[in-house]
Parts: C-alpha cells; sequence; structure tokens
C-alpha cells in the first residue's frame, strides 16, 4: 500500500465505530404494500439525515489533510504493538517550492528530503515504549508524471513496540529540518484511546 493511500486511510480510524456507515438490504419498491410505503419514506428521509450528518463529520476530520503552507498533519495509531505513523505535508514546507523539479539542483533537494522522512529520525518515542522502526518510506507529487502543482510529501513509519503500554510522548525534530514548516497536526489511536494535539517549534512535544 502506498503512503499516500495511508495516509488518507489512517485518520479515518479515528471516526471510531459510531461514525462507520451501516449497510442496509435493498428496497422492493414494486413489492412494498401501501401500507409500508409512508414508513419506507419517513425511513429514507432518516437516513438521508444521518448520511448527511456523517459526511459533515467526514469533511471535519479530513479538512485536517487539507494543502496548507507552514502546517503539516500526523497520525499515529497504535494496534497492540505495532505503531504506525503517517505524515502530509504541503511540499512548500519541505523544499521551498511545489513546481515539478526543473534541473538538478531541484531534483537534489527533493532526493535529500524523501531520504530524511524515510529515515525517520524526525521523532522521538517514549524511550521506555522500546520502539524500533521495521519499515519506511516516503514519496512526493511532485515527481509524479502530470503532476501540475500544489504537491505534497508523504511519509508513512512502521514500528513495532516492545512496551507498547510505556508510549506516553512523542517529540518531533521535523522543525529542523523544515523551516518553513510552523506547526504539525497529530492525531492519535492508541488501543482504543484517541486524542489530537498541535506541535509547534517551540512546544513540539505530544503526551498521549
Amino acid at each position: 500500500m502506498s503512503s499516500k493511500l495511508i495516509a488518507l486511510l489512517l485518520p479515518a480510524l479515528l471516526l471510531g465505530p459510531a461514525a462507520l456507515v451501516q449497510a442496509h438490504p435493498a428496497h422492493q419498491h414494486d413489492k412494498a404494500p401501501k401500507a409500508e410505503q409512508h414508513n419506507h419514506d419517513h425511513d429514507h428521509k432518516h437516513d438521508h439525515d444521518h448520511k448527511h450528518a456523517h459526511d459533515h463529520d467526514h469533511d471535519d476530520m479530513t479538512q485536517l489533510g487539507a494543502h496548507v503552507h507552514g502546517a503539516a498533519t500526523l497520525t499515529l495509531v497504535l494496534e497492540g504493538n505495532e505503531l504506525q505513523l503517517a505524515l502530509q505535508s504541503a511540499a512548500y514546507n519541505i523544499v521551498g517550492f511545489e513546481h515539478a523539479p526543473s534541473n538538478n539542483e531541484q531534483r537534489q533537494e527533493i532526493a535529500l528530503a524523501l531520504d530524511n522522512l524515510a529515515q525517520a529520525t524526525w521523532l522521538t518515542l517514549s524511550r521506555d515504549a522500546h520502539c524500533e522502526v521495521q519499515s519506511a518510506d516516503a514519496n512526493t507529487d511532485l515527481t509524479e508524471p502530470g503532476y501540475t502543482g500544489h504537491g505534497d510529501f508523504y511519509a508513512n513509519i512502521s514500528l513495532l513496540c516492545q512496551n507498547p503500554a510505556r508510549l506516553q510522548q512523542l517529540e518531533l525534530g521535523l522543525f529542523s529540518l523544515t523551516p518553513a514548516l510552523e506547526k504539525v497536526e497529530v492525531q492519535w489511536v492508541i488501543n482504543g484511546r484517541q486524542g489530537a494535539a498541535t506541535a509547534t517549534l517551540n512546544n513540539n512535544s505530544i503526551r498521549f
């Protein structure tokens, strides 16, 4: 699964079971007795209202992934002892431009940025949790065929924690790598608990 897809899918876990759309059996309009038509219409309106409310909640959650200069989003999900982190940031925050690379210097800047993101040295977790990186990758829209602008960078980090109950804090060193970055909106789900916080250069520590 690509980093971009994971970055889009992970925030959906924050909605929780209450926000999941329930499947309904198909209605048999032709065979429904007239006495049931009113109830069907009422149910249909209720379903429509429920769907509208669900879509509104979904929009509120996914707004965090919007393309914003100076801001990035990070989702953190711990299930058992497996930890997944997904970072998404406007390309401007990472390399200072958002157009496709036009020379070797810009291509080298992108390659260096991707390497830094994939190394996962820009984050520090609670030492007592003993979390070790299992895999990490990064990519960007800037190098995609047909790219036209307003692109992002993505990073996906998978870790294994020997003592996940001790995972209580995250420190972000990303700001020293990307001077244009002003804040990171962090959302986390840790074995059923969830929360959100904002990290900045002056306050780069998040407690769970």
